[in-house]
């Protein structure tokens, strides 16, 4: 095993969501100091999928070209947990989402339900089929962390497996999305120069959700609940297994 280098963590912000009388797991780090909040979130697994490979027989499909999609824009919404959210497209370039949006970086496994909210404040995600090879999951992390930071600060991404992605990997963002089975730089350059900090809000801000995100597990990251731990729980990403 490979043991990923230390990081720092920063105190973050999320976004305000109006004032409610029930628990909301999207502010649990706030709720926890309330009188008489148990600290459970009831079904916090709803956004949650098996990221690992289900198909052994799964091989690396010819390169091909690149394409690219443009999507509708389904609105920004902020759904609390434990309501579902669903989506027309697949994977969604808009829509609905969680109100914590992620920190930037890789995960072991990020729901959709949160990197939506990440492209919706410029961010490019970059998903890739959970049985695609190392090798390609290393391009796109090698890609993602040579951005560099312009005037809006940091590269703002994410990169996590997405189950059932109909190509070998996928650069999203807000209304757009490149699908591809050899990763091409150029496509790729292009793709982040036409679309990149191009959304509804070019927020440069971290987010404070970090379920999984970069070896850590669950417990007591903000979104998750501790009945979610056992499931989600120690789910790294590709490079520390």
């Amino acid at each position: 095993m490979r043991i990923l280098p230390a990081v720092v963590l920063l105190t973050l912000t999320a976004c305000t969501e109006p004032a409610s009388t029930s628990a909301n797991c999207d502010q649990r780090h706030q709720l926890a100091a309330t009188p008489n909040w148990t600290g459970d979130c009831v079904n916090a697994q709803v956004d949650w999928q098996d990221a690992t490979c289900q198909d052994a027989a799964w091989q690396m499909p010819a390169c091909g070209t690149t394409t690219v999609i443009d999507g509708a824009d389904f609105g920004g919404q902020h759904i609390q947990l434990p309501n579902a959210i669903t989506y027309t497209d697949d994977p969604p370039m808009s829509g609905p989402h969680r109100a914590e949006w992620p920190h930037w970086g890789e995960y072991g496994f990020a729901p959709k339900q949160r990197w939506l909210h990440s492209m919706e404040h410029g961010a490019v995600v970059l998903l890739y089929n959970p049985c695609a090879s190392d090798e390609l999951v290393a391009t796109l992390r090698a890609y993602a962390q040579s951005v560099p930071a312009d005037a809006g600060g940091a590269f703002r991404w994410v990169l996590t497996p997405y189950p059932g992605l109909d190509s070998a990997y996928s650069l999203v963002s807000w209304r757009h999305r490149l699908k591809g089975n050899c990763f091409d730089p150029a496509a790729a350059d292009a793709f982040r120069a036409a679309h990149y900090r191009k959304a509804p809000e070019d927020e440069g801000v971290d987010g404070a959700y970090a379920c999984s995100w970069m070896g850590t597990n669950c417990n007591g990251s903000p979104g998750e609940s501790s009945a979610a731990d056992a499931t989600t729980g120690g789910l790294v990403p590709r490079d520390s297994q």
